[in-house]
């Protein structure tokens, strides 16, 4: 079976253990004409999908128990992949997510880490510079375009470690292997979404 995740930018696609990200014109050229299984955040895309072809829509399908109405089909399959967990999704978006004894608990989402930089230059022409990302996060750094980093990655990293209580922490999108090496014992996988989506297919089957 093949499952695509498809999002505002990019079509992400997981077939026998390989996730391929693909632009969404690559993904429609290379993959249309195959049966894949998919959830969308992007109504336009979706549309596209439904008439070039023969993609089937699974989004009802993924069900996850306290979830509000308008959350994301992407973070709700994600919370289904491994159980109780607090789950980040680092992407162009940051969500973090708390699922305990298998029911959603809230979560919140910021900006993504690249559109933290984008705004640092909208405040100054002088911090209109690439970021660094710190080597850690125990003492202060010295240098704008590190501080810069450690501004973004910082409290990020200290508020979720303080909803963690002890939960298992996983992170995914693309920035989640950079966010993973500051969080302790973070599991970084690409493929969670996809996991999240095959355990509510078997639920339903």
């Amino acid at each position: 079976m093949i499952l695509a995740d498809v999002g505002n930018r990019h079509i992400h696609l997981y077939e026998e253990g390989r996730v391929l990200h693909l632009e969404t014109d690559d993904a429609i050229e290379n993959f249309g004409e195959r049966i894949v299984h998919y959830i969308s955040v992007s109504q336009k895309t979706k549309e596209r999908l439904v008439r070039e072809s023969y993609w089937r829509d699974i989004s009802e399908k993924i069900s996850l128990p306290g979830a509000y109405e308008g959350m994301g089909v992407d973070r709700r399959a994600l919370c289904l992949s491994r159980g109780d967990g607090i789950y980040v999704d680092a992407g162009s978006a940051l969500t973090v997510d708390k699922v305990v004894g298998g029911v959603y608990r809230g979560g919140f989402i910021l900006p993504g880490l690249h559109a933290y930089r984008r705004a640092f230059a909208e405040i100054s022409p002088v911090l209109e510079r690439k970021s660094e990302w710190p080597a850690s996060l125990d003492a202060l750094p010295s240098g704008t375009a590190v501080q810069l980093g450690y501004g973004i990655i910082a409290p990020i990293v200290h508020e979720i470690e303080r909803l963690r209580e002890n939960l298992p922490l996983y992170v995914s999108g693309g920035d989640g292997r950079l966010l993973a090496s500051y969080l302790a014992e973070a599991i970084f996988s690409e493929t969670l979404v996809f996991e999240g989506m095959q355990n509510a297919l078997r639920s339903v089957s």
